[in-house]
């Protein structure tokens, strides 16, 4: 009886061993299956899914709105630009009619502080008299 209780102890403690996994292909299996109980663990919920594709939009929503922004801030600057050269060009339309208001009025000034000045001049410089008719002449008919 000792002998066979021996055997049946040996028996069973072959197939304990077997069943833990000391074979090549259990302990194989067994990384296997805790891998993929690992994977699905960390698998995400559809809660957060949906909260990915909302963040996403989001995302999407505001580059879009950058780029608008950013168009927007360019078609400022050169609005601004060019109103700041419409000014310059009032500005420098501005003193050229003064320019030329005072201009005529120094050519005119010789003639009213001395009348008999246009006569000498001519009799000296006979083409600055006919440059003054030519010009009154040109005054009349603009």
């Amino acid at each position: 009886m000792v002998m066979e209780e021996k055997v049946e102890e040996e028996a069973r403690a072959s197939e304990l061993e077997s069943s833990v996994g000391l074979h090549p292909h259990g302990k194989l299996l067994s990384y296997l299956g805790l891998r993929f109980s690992i994977f699905l663990a960390l698998l995400p919920s559809s809660s957060s899914i949906s909260q990915l594709s909302t963040l996403h939009l989001k995302l999407l929503q505001a580059e879009q709105e950058l780029c608008h922004l950013k168009s927007g801030r360019k078609e400022d600057s050169k609005a601004n630009e060019i109103a700041s050269l419409r000014a310059k060009v009032v500005e420098l339309e501005r003193s050229e009619a003064e320019l030329k208001a005072r201009v005529e009025k120094l050519t005119r000034e010789p003639d009213k502080i001395f009348p008999h000045f246009s006569l000498l001049i001519s009799s000296y410089f006979p083409h600055y008299f006919l440059r003054k008719i030519i010009g009154k002449i040109l005054q009349y008919f603009l």
